[in-house]
């Protein structure tokens, strides 16, 4: 299939069906070309066998469809906004707006004032029916086809040899702009697609690349003997479906006695609370509510039509407007009405039944501006929470520095200890029926008191709570409101976090020496030992106490999703079962926990099959992509590669590395194929070549680096993080050498320099409440007049003047950090020249550029906090870290960021001010220029005088260049794909980028040395001798390019044109090893004038 660019359309589904036992098989098969595969859809009909017991497949090439001219609402179109004239109109009816009114009222205005400010500012787009639109058109396209046609009509008019000439311009302008948005749109799905995204998503952008833009339309529904044929009826009929997933009548009658009884007990801590004074009830402030507002994603608005990108334009009378509503909110506990009612869109869920209500996935939009303050509570709880150590160890669901990997990883290695000492692990995996849909309000109440949650906090999220509605949009119907009973919000910001609450405790009372996981919902039990039978039945208490736990508060379990796993070489007894209300409990051989397959030998042969299928299907989707040239350029399908296949050959690879060599060497065999489509290369091309030509290391090099990046974020965790006790010396291992993460996590970091490293926190939670903390002001007027001018300007007579207008009285002090890549050293300085102040040190090793800088800032804080400085100017060249200060955001050094935000918070606490600047480094300012050479004077002390824990980023960039330098090594000593050794000495990555697909396909063919000359295709078995025809020579690539005889004339031709743009080095490597355009588009010239290209 490789060879002939053949597609393989089949997507799973049965093609025969065995008429004796019902059971389908995919006997037939249907190929195509890679070009035509984008363009053909491929249907099974399995209403008939038209006699015979194979279905009909029916195959649809270039089929053209027309869209629907079904009602659609109007959106906003942001491309065209005039955000200027929105952000005047909104502040200036802002000014309007009374908060002493409700808070419906209030909410009411605020909202009005930006629909206003909007809908004179910002266009709607409108319904266009029976269009076929694709996702690459755009603006350029548009004008350039009108420039087209205008310069068709005027050569029409005409028939003049210059308008003609205008004409085919334009023409070849058209061709260039198409093809530029094809491939730009291209690469833009391809940033956004990752392991998770279905094979036929990216199936359905490919079909709609080429035009093949389907309405997918809600077909007539029938549910209980009733009928939807309009949209009003199948909204109804949808709400109605949805609502009822959430109903009390859902609950048995001993779970609801079960639940009034807990409600009884408690009746006190669900009713409103009297304010506490504590740090949670505290007014929300601006920086609070500015932070929370940009770290939001555009999403749909709800019901108000108040959109994130609206949020984010908004100015400062404006955001204070906001801000008193939200505290007005915050003071009495009450919601507008309108945040609690939801705009649900019904989604069908894949391969169901499009007639049946309950096949849709409701999506529910809600109010972003309900979204804003559930952020900013969420934070604060969040806060609380993790800084009281109030969320079970064992949760690593919605929690930051926690992963679905910290589950498995505690139970592969329990297992692997069992596998050692011959003893067995029994694993039960809990399913809550509906755990979202009918979660207990009233129960979250109890759980939120218990934990200590009064106040404010308390009588929001009880508002909040109760009293929601639902309506569902079908096209522009909306069906009418219908009440939620049950559930947490879907969509909302503090759902999740609301939810981790409520089943916090499901496990409080099983005993300690029973392991135990959550990861939200998704809940675990297992326990070790070598009596199967004493194991079974403390297993077997352990559920018994998880489902009283659920009678409590209002879960129930479900007996079919609930299964359990004996991992054991031993035999099982019959009798030996595991029971859940008062039914058997299904064992099974393989169980998908967290996306990892465990079988109970644990092999993960099942897990490495799967992942295998999962490869090829995007490999199919790499062969189509082949056949289409917006498509089939290098960078295009290494993302394809890197988003759908490396994802999955990573996710879990600290777990199932500890399988056989024999099932890994499979997913060498994928990644080769892979890396083949991706630069079009041979099969005969040895894999550590196209590993290098694509720059992908071996999977073994790139699983033992995942494994210390692992080992690197559990370092930075506290002992409370279960996990990290599984790198423990245990005796229990033994002494096999199973190369599971708990025995050699802590061997792999010795083996990659990182052991000794000393790894800051993961997750840091300030000892100042966040909220608490002052928002630094930066000035960023030299920056953004630098951008302004575009180079030409003066800048260090800029930083003076701004200096002499407004800091004129300030004691200004100038920091900067240091680093020699070579050796890895770093150093810091601090220097505030009105008073002759100097301050070096010499920080340890390893540190990036942007840690040694902030460490410099919060030195110069410390100062000016211990000096009692009254007005004082720090200026920093460090435009990186002086953002993460303004946005109290630091992707790698939370920890120094927070230690300086509280230092800044004390200086002002005491009435003194601190301001930050901007200040270009090397113009001959002179404190700046002062701090960069005693911070590089600091790099030459022998001792560290700062002992610094590196971040986890830090230990990973160690980790990366380490990994390197072993594929270095590797490569240096491979015997194969030698032809590219001498072109590309390096492992690291050189795209050889020629904007034309065929172009880099013959580019990376030359450079791999196997192609359709006859050297290689004596190796395949299609040529006797593998010589040159008329020299007698083996014809390589060498031998065409330098040497044949049969192209004396065109090589000169070649030469010359080389030296004509001064290329020196005629070579092989010369001609292959660099990106010059000129010089690629020479060779490609030759081998086209030989008729090699189409050989090769």
């Amino acid at each position: 299939m490789e060879e002939r660019e053949l597609v393989c359309l089949n997507d799973g589904r049965g093609t025969r069906i065995n008429v004796s036992t019902g059971k389908e098989s995919v006997l037939d098969i249907t190929l195509v070309s890679s070009v035509l595969a984008g363009n053909t859809n491929w249907e099974v009909l399995t209403g008939t066998t038209v006699g015979s017991d194979h279905y009909p497949v029916l195959c649809s090439v270039g089929e053209k469809l027309e869209v629907g001219t079904e009602d659609t609402i109007s959106r906003w179109n942001f491309g065209k906004a005039d955000w200027e004239r929105f952000k005047n109109s909104c502040d200036d009816a802002m000014v309007e707006v009374e908060v002493s009114g409700s808070i419906d009222d209030v909410n009411n205005q605020i909202t009005s004032a930006m629909i206003m400010a909007a809908e004179e500012a910002i266009p709607k787009t409108r319904s266009r029916a029976n269009r076929k639109l694709v996702p690459w058109w755009n603006e350029e396209c548009q004008q350039a086809v009108r420039d087209r046609n205008k310069a068709f009509r005027k050569l029409k008019r005409t028939h003049n040899v210059q308008h003609l000439m205008q004409y085919k311009k334009e023409q070849a302008i058209v061709r260039r702009k198409v093809r530029q948005a094809k491939r730009s749109s291209w690469r833009n799905f391809c940033d956004e697609i990752g392991r998770t995204t279905p094979v036929g998503e990216v199936w359905g952008m490919i079909k709609r690349m080429g035009g093949d833009r389907r309405k997918w339309e809600y077909p007539v529904m029938v549910f209980e003997e009733e009928t939807a044929v309009s949209n009003k009826e199948k909204a109804e009929m949808m709400a109605k479906s949805f609502t009822r997933v959430h109903s009390s009548e859902n609950l048995s009658e001993v779970e609801r006695r079960r639940r009034s009884i807990t409600l009884n007990q408690h009746l006190n801590e669900v009713s409103r609370k009297e304010e506490t004074g504590s740090k949670l009830d505290e007014p929300f402030t601006l920086a609070e509510l500015i932070r929370a507002i940009k770290r939001a994603k555009h999403t749909s608005p709800g019901k108000d039509q108040v959109c994130y990108l609206m949020l984010k334009q908004l100015g400062e009378e404006s955001l204070l407007k906001l801000l008193e509503m939200y505290n007005k909110i915050w003071k009495e506990g009450k919601l507008p009405g309108i945040w609690k009612e939801a705009i649900v869109i019904p989604i069908r869920k894949l391969g169901k039944d499009p007639t049946n209500p309950i096949s849709y996935r409701p999506i529910a939009l809600t109010s972003n501006l309900c979204k804003v303050m559930e952020r900013m509570i969420a934070d604060r709880l969040t806060y609380v929470l993790e800084k009281r150590g109030l969320l079970a160890k064992c949760q690593s669901g919605f929690r930051k520095g926690r992963s679905t990997i910290d589950s498995v990883v505690r139970l592969e290695s329990e297992i692997r200890k069992a596998q050692a000492n011959r003893e067995s692990v029994i694993a039960v995996f809990f399913d809550i029926e509906k755990a979202y849909d009918m979660m207990w309000k009233e129960g979250l109440l109890i759980k939120l008191s218990k934990i200590g949650v009064e106040g404010r906090v308390f009588n929001w999220i009880r508002d909040f709570l109760f009293g929601r509605k639902i309506q569902i949009r079908i096209g522009a119907d909306l069906s009418d409101q219908y009440i939620v009973d049950n559930g947490t919000p879907q969509g909302s910001v503090i759902s999740p976090l609301l939810f981790i609450i409520m089943i916090n405790d499901v496990f409080g009372t099983v005993p300690e020496d029973i392991g135990r996981s959550l990861f939200a919902d998704d809940g675990a039990l297992w326990k070790k030992g070598r009596n199967i039978e004493y194991v079974t039945r403390k297993i077997q208490e352990a559920i018994d106490i998880v489902v009283e736990w659920g009678y409590n508060w209002g879960f129930r379990f479900s007996i079919e999703k609930t299964q359990s796993v004996f991992f054991t070489r031993k035999r099982i007894q019959e009798g030996l079962k595991l029971r859940m209300y008062g039914r058997d409990l299904e064992k099974v051989g393989t169980f998908k926990f967290l996306g990892i397959n465990l079988d109970s030998r644990l092999t993960f042969a099942e897990h490495i099959r799967r992942i295998e299928e999962k490869c090829k299907r995007v490999i199919n989707v790499m062969r189509c992509l082949r056949g289409k040239e917006w498509g089939a350029s290098r960078l295009a399908m290494k993302k394809i590669y890197v988003a759908l296949i490396r994802s999955v050959l990573d996710y879990g690879c600290v777990v199932f590395g500890s399988a056989a060599q024999s099932l890994l060497k499979k997913l060498d065999v994928i990644q080769a194929q892979a890396l083949r489509l991706c630069c079009g290369a041979f099969k005969t091309t040895p894999v550590s070549a196209l590993q290098v030509e694509i720059g992908e290391c071996p999977l073994e090099l790139r699983r033992k680096q995942l494994m210390a990046n692992y080992w690197a974020g559990l370092q930075g965790h506290n002992d409370s993080h279960p996990t990290k006790a599984m790198l423990q010396e245990s005796w229990e291992y033994g002494k096999r050498k199973k190369e599971n993460f708990g025995r050699i996590g802590n061997d792999t970091a010795k083996e990659l320099g990182v052991f000794n490293l000393r790894v800051s926190c993961t997750v840091v939670y300030p000892e100042m409440a966040p909220w608490k903390l002052v928002w630094p002001e930066v000035d960023w007027y030299v920056l953004e007049e630098k951008r302004r001018a575009k180079g030409g300007i003066n800048l260090k007579m800029v930083f003076n003047n701004r200096i002499a207008e407004k800091y004129n009285d300030y004691t200004q002090v100038y920091t900067d950090g240091a680093k020699e890549p070579e050796t890895e050293v770093t150093g810091l300085s601090v220097v505030v020249p009105s008073k002759g102040i100097g301050i070096n040190r010499r920080t340890s090793n390893m540190l990036g550029v942007y840690t040694v800088e902030m460490l410099a800032i919060l030195i110069a804080v410390r100062w000016v906090e211990k000096t009692g400085q009254h007005k004082v100017l720090v200026c920093s060249d460090s435009s990186s870290v002086l953002a993460s200060i303004r946005s109290f955001y630091s992707k790698s050094r939370q920890d120094i960021l927070y230690e300086v935000l509280q230092s800044v918070t004390r200086i002002f606490n005491q009435g003194r001010q601190i301001q930050f600047v901007w200040v270009p480094g090397h113009v001959g300012i002179r404190g700046n220029e002062l701090a960069d050479k005693l911070a590089k004077t600091a790099l030459s002390k022998g001792n560290i005088e700062m002992q610094v824990s590196i971040s986890k980023a830090e230990v990973k960039s160690v980790i990366w260049k380490t990994v390197n330098q072993m594929w270095q090594e590797r490569w240096d000593r491979e015997g194969k794909g030698r032809q590219l050794y001498q072109i590309q000495r390096d492992v690291k990555c050189t795209v050889i980028g020629s904007g034309n697909s065929r172009e880099e396909t013959v580019i990376s063919r030359l450079r791999l040395g196997h192609c359709l000359l006859n050297k290689t295709l004596k190796l395949i078995g299609k040529h006797d001798t593998g010589l040159c025809e008329v020299c007698k020579e083996e014809e390589s690539v060498e031998h065409v390019v330098f040497r044949c005889s049969r192209y004396d004339v065109q090589r000169e031709l070649m030469r010359n044109k080389l030296r004509e743009i001064e290329v020196q080095d005629m070579t092989l490597k010369g001609l292959l090893s660099t990106q010059h355009r000129a010089q690629t588009r020479i060779l490609m010239g030759f081998l086209r004038d030989t008729g090699v290209y189409n050989r090769v």
